[in-house]
């Protein structure tokens, strides 16, 4: 028998013994607990006796040395605290814990008592490899074994368990302590409760207490375990509020395969005026009204039914008869055999945007022929000068509030321009840089720009458009550019750039019948296709060029002579330039705008020239700071001249 396993082995023998120690761990004394602190046996003590003058550490495992240590000199430097415990002490060498409580005596003197915990119910091997975290409590409620998933959960170390109460290191919060869950007289119990952990993080965790008993009904310990949900938690939080956004500003429904509705949000029942037992079980039927044809409502059903989803305005009717439009997406829930069995309806109410729409038509016609019989008027009473003057002072009033409501009007507009045109956060991942220099020369502009990403084919479909006029006209062309950009490429899956130039040029004259009215208005435009999938670049112009800058060499592709509309109603075909996908490339799109400005000190244009050596001169900058360049150069050319047309310039790099 070793010399250092002698304690040990006392312990194995007996369930509790008392040492007396000084202040240095030297042994006094030892006692066995038989009669509370009485002298062992002569027998025992014999064996013992060669212990007086001997560090107490020296017959344990080294492994306890620091919580011998540590309860020693806590005993004997506290004035406040007059009995410590360590509760958590195990070995790994020894099948059962050993407690340890310690209190100062007289004569510079500490009492230890040792006593030994059994552990034969606790199956570590098994315990150790659950998702959950557990611990095993005493009839104390003092942790005497956890698995070292609370560790890993918790962040608390093992020494930092030692001496504490179960309901002091967890903070129960105060609903449990009320309960006192852990003492409850029940043999289980299960709540949820935030967990401090030892970080200062907090954990919301599922507990659940059991007590447990041995054979003859005797307790063995509290085992208590602990499920983290925190995650669960926090995402179900999320859901919550994000479909509290949605409800509280889309108009949602849901209906079955057939097309029957079977959820309605309160949005819904507001615009619709319908409750929502009125509308549950019913088709969405009762909301149609009679502007659109039976092929449009076809259309959408033909879109859905296969699996795609289908955007688009649609005009209703609710329940008190009266009319109102909303911007639709129905979104198609397809099952394990590729078909519908639920469709989601997502929808923003645009009626005052429609209205607006033909506010400004009536307007600006209103306003054109109010000039003009103005005029009239003026020419044919030239002799009464005053009488014509007073009615022209009357009338300039009246056009300046109706050109004030005209304003607001157009400023409007320039909101619902603004939302059609593309995001930039929408903008490929596959740009490294890019930047966009847009001014308009009025509120609302006739030149724009447009991306599309086309899943199908997996490329992105990016255009620079510069459509006749400024101002209104150019916004009322820029909307029917934008449209016909979206039918031809995202319904129509048409991503060839001279395809598309071609598709907009017979669409441009079908829309303004132009074979008909000799309607010359139209648009010049460049398109680029980035097909990422195939490693190319694929690049056309109606009249606007594209301006490519690749590994070192520069590449300025000519637009085909002819525009979108106009004269040319019957044109060759347009032309498309490819070129190889390769890292680092550069291109820029733009209008006439920027070249066509007047400016410097003979006051002439800028022309494209100078603007395509203004470009290739800062190529090898960042996107931010040739935008800036453009910027400061354009407003040093032009001091002292007006803005004369819409400017549109974008650069961006693979």
């Amino acid at each position: 028998m070793s010399k250092a396993n002698k304690i040990i082995d006392l312990l194995d023998l007996k369930e509790h013994i008392f040492i007396k120690i000084n202040r240095e761990s030297v042994i006094q004394n030892i006692f066995s607990d038989e009669g509370r602190i009485s002298s062992f046996s002569k027998t025992d003590f014999k064996k013992f006796e060669e212990l007086g003058g001997t560090k107490l550490v020296d017959y344990f495992p080294s492994e306890l040395e620091p919580y011998i240590n540590e309860l020693v000199f806590k005993t004997f430097h506290s004035h406040i605290i007059s009995s410590l415990t360590f509760n958590q002490i195990l070995h790994t060498e020894l099948p059962f814990s050993i407690k340890m409580q310690a209190m100062p005596l007289e004569n510079l003197q500490v009492g230890i008592w040792l006593s030994v915990y059994k552990e034969d119910y606790i199956s570590t091997d098994f315990y150790e490899r659950l998702p959950v975290m557990l611990l095993y409590l005493n009839d104390e409620d003092e942790v005497i074994w956890a698995n070292q998933q609370f560790y890993r959960k918790s962040k608390f170390e093992a020494a930092q368990l030692v001496t504490e109460h179960v309901r002091e290191f967890l903070k129960i919060n105060l609903k449990i302590s009320q309960r006192d869950a852990l003492r409850t007289k029940e043999t289980s119990t299960r709540t949820e409760y935030n967990l401090l952990c030892g970080d200062g993080s907090k954990l919301i965790v599922i507990v659940s207490a059991i007590n447990q008993y041995d054979e003859e009904g005797k307790f063995l310990c509290t085992s208590v375990v602990l499920r983290d949900v925190t995650q669960m938690k926090h995402t179900q939080i999320e859901l919550e509020y994000q479909k509290l956004a949605i409800d509280e500003s889309a108009i949602v429904a849901a209906t079955d395969a057939k097309g029957n509705i079977i959820y309605a949000n309160d949005k819904f029942c507001e615009i619709s005026k319908f409750s929502r037992e009125e509308v549950l079980g019913q088709n969405h039927r009762i909301l149609k009204s009679d502007h659109h044809s039976d092929d449009f409502f076809l259309n959408m059903w033909k879109t859905i039914s296969s699996g795609k989803v289908w955007r688009g305005e649609v005009c209703n009717i609710n329940k008190e008869g009266n009319k109102y439009w909303v911007y639709t997406t129905i979104i198609p829930y397809m099952n394990d055999k590729n078909k519908p069995y639920r469709y989601q309806a997502i929808r923003f109410e645009i009626t005052e945007r429609k209205e607006l729409e033909k506010q400004i038509v009536r307007y600006t016609q209103g306003l054109e022929k109010l000039v003009e019989e103005r005029t009239q008027e003026l020419n044919q009473k030239s002799e009464l000068l005053k009488e014509a003057y007073e009615e022209t002072i009357q009338q300039n009033e009246k056009l300046e509030t109706k050109n004030r409501y005209i304003q607001k009007s157009i400023n409007y507009a320039k909101r619902i321009q603004d939302s059609i045109l593309p995001k930039e956060e929408l903008l490929p991942n596959t740009l490294k840089d890019y930047f966009i220099f847009f001014r308009p020369k009025d509120v609302v502009s006739g030149d724009f720009y447009w991306w599309y990403h086309n899943k199908k084919e997996n490329c992105w479909v990016i255009s620079a458009v510069d459509c006749t006029g400024h101002g209104v006209p150019g916004a009322f062309m820029s909307m029917i550019g934008s449209t016909l950009l979206d039918e031809t490429v995202k319904t129509k899956n048409i991503t060839n750039p001279a395809h598309i130039l071609k598709e907009m040029q017979e669409q441009i004259a079908d829309i303004l019948q132009q074979t008909i009215t000799h309607n010359r208005d139209g648009m010049d435009m460049a398109i680029v296709t980035l097909n990422k999938e195939k490693q190319k670049i694929y690049v056309a112009g109606a009249k606007n060029p594209v301006f490519i800058v690749q590994n070192g060499n520069e590449y300025w592709v000519k637009g085909d002579r002819m525009s979108i509309g106009g004269k040319q109603l019957f044109s060759e075909e347009f032309t498309t330039h490819e070129f190889d996908w390769i890292r680092g490339t550069k291109i820029y799109l733009f209008s006439d705008g920027y070249q066509d400005q007047f400016g410097g000190e003979k006051g002439s244009k800028f022309m494209r020239k100078n603007l395509r050596e203004l470009l290739s001169q800062n190529a090898h900058l960042s996107m931010r700071e040739q935008k800036q360049i453009l910027a400061d150069t354009l407003e040093k050319w032009r001091s002292g001249y007006n803005q004369i047309d819409d400017i549109l310039v974008m650069g961006f790099q693979l």
